[in-house]
């Protein structure tokens, strides 16, 4: 059975829905050929030209109103354009749930959820209305950020996603339209800084970095919250502090952790949480069999389980 997939794509008005559509969605490999139908619950400054139309198949209905989204009318669509795909342009402030709760015909299914955010109106809605604003960005696999600047505060507004979303992947886009690289200025911490208080969302990124890029954090403190790995094949001042990561769900969660030495008699409860301060090394470890990052421990205090875990990369 031929299945058609339903790409919505949810923000609020002029937050780039469209430009994100034209420019990025229908650009894609995923992109059937066929006639793609286009559902349009709001207009906003940006259009969609005939010429885009006929050179991408694609049929334009506009929805004016959420009650319009039921499944006789996804069944007179099915029935007259035989989509390859859909497109749902989803207005800003209808409920998410309405559109991923609907019934659809028997070979339309959902096979992708997008946000947009203009990051010049991203305070502001976060601060006065935030439960609308969220909601969308909560079900999304895909949120845009577009017009960022200098001030734009990612690091902030990236832990707020992950916080309730944590497989969601975040695209930060300049406002000259450039997409931001994934360089130094893009980790959520100062990494010019001599001491790193991760917060407990960050520890993923900061583990990957850190492995790839062991010798920029030689010499720096760090505190992180995590779980104790100890066993055979550690030395008798050894333990692993870390936590479960996870690449895209939480099948495929892993714990990873740097090697860490102690001189002190410690008590640790196997399962339980602590807040480690370690000192990073890039030196040579036997356990390693090669230089690596190697930390050793300045303080470990009992803390509660996080929130979010596993965290995400």
């Amino acid at each position: 059975m031929f299945e058609v997939p339903i790409y919505i794509c949810a923000g609020f008005l002029d937050s780039g829905k469209t430009c994100f559509v034209k420019e990025t969605l229908m650009e894609q490999d995923f992109i059937e050929a066929g006639t793609t139908l286009l559902l349009q619950c709001e207009e906003g400054e940006t259009e969609y030209e005939e010429a885009f139309l006929d050179k991408h198949d694609i049929k334009l209905l506009e929805v004016e109103k959420p009650e319009q989204l039921n499944l006789n009318f996804f069944k007179n669509c099915d029935k007259i354009y035989e989509p390859s795909q859909v497109v749902i342009e989803y207005n800003g402030t209808w409920e998410i749930g309405k559109i991923l709760n609907a019934e659809f015909p028997e070979t339309w299914k959902i096979d992708g959820i997008f946000a947009t955010v203009d990051a010049t109106t991203l305070t502001s809605y976060l601060n006065n209305m935030r439960k609308m604003f969220m909601e969308p960005l909560l079900q999304a696999e895909l949120i845009v950020v577009n017009r960022c600047t200098d001030q734009t505060d990612r690091a902030s507004f990236r832990r707020t996603v992950k916080a309730s979303n944590p497989q969601v992947q975040l695209i930060f886009e300049h406002v000259n339209g450039d997409l931001l690289d994934q360089g130094d200025d893009a980790l959520p911490y100062d990494l010019s800084a001599d001491f790193l208080d991760l917060h407990e969302l960050d520890y993923g990124i900061w583990f990957m970095d850190s492995m790839e890029n062991p010798q920029r954090y030689d010499g720096k403190t760090i505190r992180f919250l995590a779980q104790l790995y100890t066993g055979a094949r550690l030395g008798k001042n050894e333990f692993i502090p870390g936590r479960f990561v996870m690449n895209c769900c939480e099948a495929d969660a892993r714990f990873f952790g740097h090697l860490c030495k102690f001189s002190q008699p410690i008590q640790v409860k196997k399962g339980s949480w602590y807040y480690v301060t370690v000192k990073l090394r890039y030196e040579y470890a036997k356990a390693y069999h090669q230089k690596g990052a190697v930390l050793y421990l300045q303080d470990i205090q009992p803390a509660k389980k996080p929130t979010v875990d596993p965290v995400p990369l």
